[in-house]
């Protein structure tokens, strides 16, 4: 809901990160987009992200979860709060809807969710809502492309 009532498309981001950080209790959370209009290229959420991240985030069919080790994206957590993340859950960001096969539409971003708690977002761990929130996220984040 609280996605509804952003107007600008540049406070987009913003508002999915807090959400999300309100939704799960984490302290550490983020987004990255990338294929963006021109004038979202210099924002925050747009900075330069490799070839192997992008690669990775379309490869997910579903959110990662698991320990962070030494993932790109976790170095993408801004660590305000002096915490380090030891377990993620990586959220791959997608244009269009969902198919039959649960995923479709090219990879655009991913939102990442960090704990200190290496047992918070583990490999065996349910990701239907997760998915649903990647997907919610999606539809959002589409308007900056």
């Amino acid at each position: 809901a609280e996605l509804l009532r952003v107007k600008e498309p540049a406070e987009l981001p913003l508002a999915v990160v807090e959400g999300m950080r309100s939704l799960f209790e984490v302290p550490l959370a983020t987004v990255r987009l990338w294929g963006l209009a021109p004038d979202y290229a210099a924002a925050l959420f747009a900075q330069p992200t490799s070839e192997d991240a992008r690669a990775f985030a379309a490869s997910l069919t579903m959110p990662f979860c698991g320990p962070s080790l030494g993932l790109e994206p976790a170095s993408w957590l801004q660590d305000e709060l002096g915490v380090t993340p030891q377990s993620l859950a990586l959220l791959p960001l997608r244009d269009g809807l969902p198919g039959a096969s649960g995923t479709s539409g090219t990879v655009f971003g991913m939102l990442v969710l960090g704990s200190p708690d290496p047992q918070r977002f583990e490999a065996t761990m349910g990701t239907d809502f997760l998915t649903r929130m990647a997907e919610v996220a999606s539809a959002a984040l589409s308007r900056l492309r």
